[in-house]
Parts: C-alpha cells; sequence; structure tokens
C-alpha cells in the first residue's frame, strides 16, 4: 500500500479522500463544479503518475507535483487554481521566514528608520515585529505584479507601508467637540473638565489614545479657542477664591479686593498655562502610545483674541523657547510641533494680534517653531520684521 512522507517527516497512508477535499476546495475558488467522476479520474491518474517513480513511498512534494499533471487532463481551469495556491503557501513560508529574520535583527540590533520610535523598549520590539509583517501582507496582497516590481526596482517608494492595512492617515482631530458635555474613553466616561489644569490633562490622554488609532501626523487645531473657555472657568474660580479670603479678613475695600483678585486669578492662570503646556511637552516627548512609537502630534493656533486665548498662543511659543531639562542645558522639544495660523487682518502691522505675532517671530529664532500658515495667501510679510534682520516666511 502507497504510503507518503510529510514535510515534517512522518509517515501516513495514502489517502484519496485528501486529496478530493483539496481539489474541490481549488475548483470552489475557481467556481467549477466538479463532478464526482472527475475526482475518481484525479485520483486514479495521480497514483498512476506517483507509480512512474516507483517504491513504496512518496514524498508529499511528488503527490502535489501528480495531482497538478492529473488536474491538467481532467480539469484545466481547477489545475490553475490549484498550483497557483500551492505556490501561494510556499510564498508566504518564505515571507514569514524573511519577517522572522527581521524581528531578530530588531530584537538583538535595533532599529534606527524612525526617531520616534526607541527599539530598546520592549513595546516597541512588539510593534517593530508586527510593522514587519503587515508591510510584507500590504506588500504580498494589496499591490499588483507591477507595483510590487517598481518597488523592488526603486521608481516608486511607499512610505508608511507597515500601517496602510489598518487604519487612515493623518488626523485634523476635533478636541473640542469631543471635550463639550463629556465623553466615553476605554469603558470610562470622562466629565467634560471644569479648570485649565484637569482640560490640559485630558487632551494628552485623548491625544495619546487616538493618535495611536492611526498613523502620520495628529493635529490638534486651534488650542487657543479650545482652551480659552477653561481658562475662564479657572479664573472665576481663582477670583472667587481670593475675594473669599480677602473679605473674610477684611482685606480693603471693595474696589481694591476686586482688583486684587484679578491680579492673583490672572497670574493663577498663567502658571496653570505654563505648567500645561510644560506637561505636554514632557508627556509627547517621553511617553510611547500603545502603537509603540512617539506620536506625531501638533498643534495649531493664533485667532483667538479673547484675554485667554492671546495667554495660551503666546504661552505655548514661550514655554517652547525656553526648552527643557537641567538648568543650564534646556533645549527646545520636538512635539508638539507647532503651527501659528497667520491672518493679515489679526497680526498685521498696527493689528490688534501684532504683539502675538512678533512673540511667534521671536520664538522662531530659538526654537525653529512655531511653522507660520497663512490664511490670506500672502507668501511673505515685507516690511515689518526687518527689525528681526530677516524676513519671516510664511506657508500660503
Amino acid at each position: 500500500m502507497l504510503k507518503i512522507q510529510k514535510k515534517d517527516g512522518s509517515i501516513e497512508a495514502f489517502s484519496s479522500q485528501k486529496i478530493v477535499s483539496a481539489i474541490r476546495k481549488s475548483a470552489n475558488r475557481a467556481m467549477y463544479d466538479l463532478s464526482d467522476e472527475q475526482c475518481r479520474r484525479v485520483v486514479d491518474l495521480t497514483l498512476t503518475h506517483l507509480a512512474e517513480h516507483g517504491g513504496d513511498v512518496a514524498p508529499v512534494a511528488n503527490v502535489h507535483n501528480a495531482v497538478e499533471r492529473a488536474l491538467d487532463d481532467v480539469a484545466p481551469d481547477v489545475a490553475k487554481c490549484y498550483r497557483d495556491y500551492r505556490n501561494y503557501k510556499q510564498d508566504f513560508v518564505h515571507m514569514l521566514d524573511d519577517v522572522y529574520r527581521k524581528s531578530q535583527a530588531i530584537r538583538y540590533i535595533g532599529d534606527r528608520n524612525n526617531a520616534n520610535t526607541d527599539s530598546a523598549l520592549v513595546p516597541t520590539q512588539r510593534s517593530l515585529i508586527y510593522n514587519e509583517l503587515s508591510s510584507a501582507l500590504y506588500k504580498k496582497f494589496f499591490l499588483n505584479r507591477e507595483e510590487r516590481e517598481a518597488m523592488k526596482d526603486g521608481y516608486i517608494y511607499i512610505h508608511d507601508r507597515s500601517a496602510r492595512l489598518d487604519t487612515m492617515n493623518c488626523c485634523l482631530f476635533d478636541m473640542e467637540n469631543v471635550l463639550t458635555g463629556g465623553f466615553e474613553m476605554g469603558n470610562v466616561w470622562y466629565n467634560e473638565p471644569k479648570t485649565l489644569d484637569v482640560a490640559f490633562d485630558v487632551i494628552s490622554d485623548v491625544a495619546i489614545s487616538a493618535a495611536a488609532c492611526q498613523y502620520g501626523g495628529f493635529t490638534i487645531p486651534e488650542v487657543d479657542k479650545i482652551l480659552a473657555p477653561y481658562a475662564e472657568k479657572s479664573y472665576q474660580k481663582y477670583f472667587e477664591e481670593y475675594t473669599e479670603i480677602a473679605v473674610y479678613n477684611n482685606l480693603g475695600d471693595h474696589e481694591d479686593v476686586l482688583t486684587a483678585a484679578d491680579e492673583y486669578a490672572v497670574k493663577k492662570v498663567q502658571r496653570d498655562m505654563e505648567q500645561g503646556f510644560q506637561s505636554w511637552e514632557y508627556r509627547f516627548n517621553t511617553v510611547g502610545s500603545s502603537r509603540g512609537d512617539y506620536p506625531f502630534i501638533a498643534v495649531s493656533f493664533g485667532l483667538d483674541n479673547s484675554r485667554f486665548g492671546r495667554m495660551a498662543s503666546m504661552t505655548c511659543m514661550n514655554v517652547r523657547a525656553g526648552g527643557q531639562g537641567a538648568a543650564g542645558h534646556k533645549k527646545p522639544v520636538l512635539f508638539p510641533k507647532l503651527t501659528f495660523l497667520y491672518d493679515e487682518e489679526l497680526h498685521g502691522e498696527g493689528k490688534p494680534m501684532e504683539d502675538v505675532f512678533e512673540c511667534g517671530v521671536d520664538c522662531s529664532t530659538k526654537a525653529m517653531y512655531p511653522d507660520f500658515l497663512s490664511l490670506t495667501g500672502e507668501g511673505y510679510i515685507p516690511s515689518m520684521y526687518k527689525k528681526y534682520g530677516r524676513v519671516v516666511s510664511l506657508m500660503g
């Protein structure tokens, strides 16, 4: 009785039912109705071809070749499908072998392809290894042959190939809408923040979590407008706090108390604003996302002319210009990337937010940020900023 030697070296009896099952699956993929008579003919021809090799034990590779020859005679369309599937399994083995070799390199040598990922960290290693698999799957199953050849020859380069099968690229995140009224994240309900410091914390939580669900840049637009209402709530809290203490201790007449309370509350809000932006800089540059990297988070600002909107924009830039680190060794961080939204009617010479733009120019001389995005189509500002010794270029 004929026996079959499997790939792992084990021996088992020849089974015609296994051949029938395999060729019927191929027939289904080819949308071909294979009759019982045709199945019997394939099995008989397979045994005939195997007998040509002689011996009582046939390697499984010879069985596959014999089945292909038999199908070529009985049902050529099914033969092609059977052969393609067999080649697919062989290609898959080679692909996984290549992924395994790359995973070993990541574990023991590291990966320096992306500055946003620290391959010394265990979660980052896991993410990089998955990325190698996802990249190989994208190349194998999403690209056609011409595209694969073009990529191999260097005519095209597919950026972020490892993430394209999973999710979307880049996001202009509607943080204001998420915060308003509260939201649910991770099966826990978040109430809308009632103070500025809590708003900073919640925004960073949301940003880290949401940025991990996509790839590419993650932008929180117009943070000055988002933060201003929460700054106002903190202001009211500090104002009432001071007035209650002042009245209780009879610290002065009514007008003096109100003036002092305003100064106290503004100073406290300013400090909350500084600490909030500092916390963002530390967190966004040191806390990796569940995706295994440091997300490319950006914020834009510059259009809110309210008291606390202006404070948010200027504090953000002042914190960046001051840098982070030990005293005497501070340097600007990378994230969040800063984008100044320039409007000629707001920031031009003699306009109400000219000082905010001046703050941006000063920051850019120290930290190379913010980038300037012109909302009025102007390519540059030719005269006003010659006092800085250069022309401020704007992205139109």
